[in-house]
């Protein structure tokens, strides 16, 4: 089963995947997966899928003039595809089975500061680095427009002074996005405890990097990676391997949804993935974190990690942005919803979460919100996110969500009128 999973979604992932940044990987791993899960050969030639983005399906043409690149999940280069490393994590005669104790502090490296290049980037979202596009130009030059997606993520993206808080170029680069840390967590957009890695505590104070409060927090982050490498990696790895090109078929799998059937469920879940995608992507561009494995190279991740930074993670972001979005309609929030009274007897009625009791500690218990933290921590399991990444991840995801639907500070109509029609497909009447 190991050398027929890992034949087969190496070789249904990189074709048929790694060509979309969302819908053509989630309808390429499906097709990989059924056709090359088993390992044993297909006759029926896999169709290849122009490269798109942010959950939409790919047009004609490539992106940048590039040409395909073969790979392994989104992001992913073929060479760095999935190695089975072994489970044994003993210490024997003093020595770890793998170099966890070696790791070095990414703001002392003699040279530099260790943040993403824009020569770290994958060659198709490389675009990235560059200061941000409004318009999309270089993310949809390859799209189907068809999509409510793609106007939701426009909708959205025009809108950028509203979630971005960005004071613009003129100033040192540090004082700018120190700037738009202060403001965002003012907005409750980030929270202190999120980016105390970057060295930030508190808008008057001084950042403090080296061997201060920030590597200190950073060393943190690593023992938890490591605790979960040793304790949970194997027993979640295939479920992180398919959820690491496509996280939709998740939800779609909890909530019994047939594309054919609920199509504007589907759509709907789109949409809130472009949206996240939007917002997730603008700003590992502007935190520019390197990945874990690259400050700990014992972490030994069985695949990639991605092409782009950190931080937050886009994973946590569009889960918990998919699972809140679902549960602006009604007919869902009533099955799969939080519980309106824990102490009612009868465990009903479920409703759809407020803000106030998503920030509370603990949050409240939903199928689609545990579906969102598991995809969330399970990119940790794997060692492509510290923590912290995962917590400001759904933090960002909370935020776009009250300002969508409650706030009204971002109007997207599109996705507004997508959640109306999903309604009509949960409607009991």
């Amino acid at each position: 089963m190991s050398e027929g999973l890992s034949e087969g979604l190496s070789e249904g992932l990189s074709e048929g995947l790694s060509e979309g940044l969302s819908e053509g990987l989630s309808e390429g791993f499906s097709e990989g997966y059924a056709e090359g899960g088993s390992g044993l050969p297909t006759q029926r030639p896999r169709p290849r899928r122009p490269f798109g983005g942010g959950d939409i399906p790919g047009g004609t043409g490539f992106p940048g003039g590039y040409g395909p690149i073969p790979r392994s999940g989104f992001a992913t280069p073929l060479d760095l595809a999935f190695k089975p490393w072994a489970t044994d994590f003993f210490i024997k005669g003093g020595v770890r089975a793998f170099p966890t104790d070696f790791r070095f502090n990414p703001w002392v490296v003699p040279t530099n500061l260790l943040e993403w290049q824009t020569e770290d980037w994958d060659p198709a979202i490389r675009f990235w680095a560059l200061g941000y596009d409004p318009l999309l130009t270089e993310w949809l030059q390859t799209t189907n427009l068809a999509g409510p997606n793609v106007m939701a993520a426009r909708e959205f993206a025009q809108q950028a002074a509203a979630w971005q808080f960005d004071p613009g170029p003129g100033q040192p680069e540090e004082a700018r996005l120190f700037k738009q840390i202060d403001d965002m967590v003012a907005g409750d957009w980030l929270d202190a405890s999120q980016v105390a890695w970057w060295g930030w505590s508190a808008p008057a104070a001084a950042r403090t990097r080296k061997l201060g409060p920030a590597w200190i927090e950073i060393n943190a982050e690593l023992d938890s990676l490591i605790t979960d490498m040793n304790d949970s990696r194997a027993v979640y790895l295939a479920e992180g391997r398919a959820q690491d090109p496509a996280m939709r078929p998740y939800f779609s799998q909890l909530l019994g949804v047939d594309p054919l059937l609920k199509p504007w469920t589907a759509h709907l879940m789109r949409c809130a993935t472009a949206v996240a995608h939007i917002s997730y992507m603008y700003f590992k561009g502007r935190f520019k974190r390197v990945r874990p494995s690259k400050i700990c190279p014992g972490l030994a991740v069985p695949f990639g990690p991605p092409e782009h930074p950190a931080f937050p993670s886009g994973h946590s972001t569009a889960a918990h942005l998919v699972a809140l979005t679902l549960l602006e309609v009604p007919g869902i929030a009533e099955l799969y919803g939080v519980q309106q009274n824990p102490a009612a007897p009868d465990n009903g009625p479920f409703v759809k979460p407020t803000a106030a009791n998503l920030r509370a500690n603990p949050p409240p218990e939903s199928p689609l919100l545990w579906l969102a933290d598991r995809i969330a921590r399970n990119r940790e399991r794997l060692g492509f996110h510290y923590p912290s990444d995962s917590r400001a991840g759904r933090h960002i995801a909370i935020k776009i969500w009250e300002e969508v639907f409650y706030g009204k500070t971002i109007q997207i109509p599109t996705l507004q009128r997508t959640v109306h029609r999903a309604t009509a497909e949960w409607s009991r009447g």
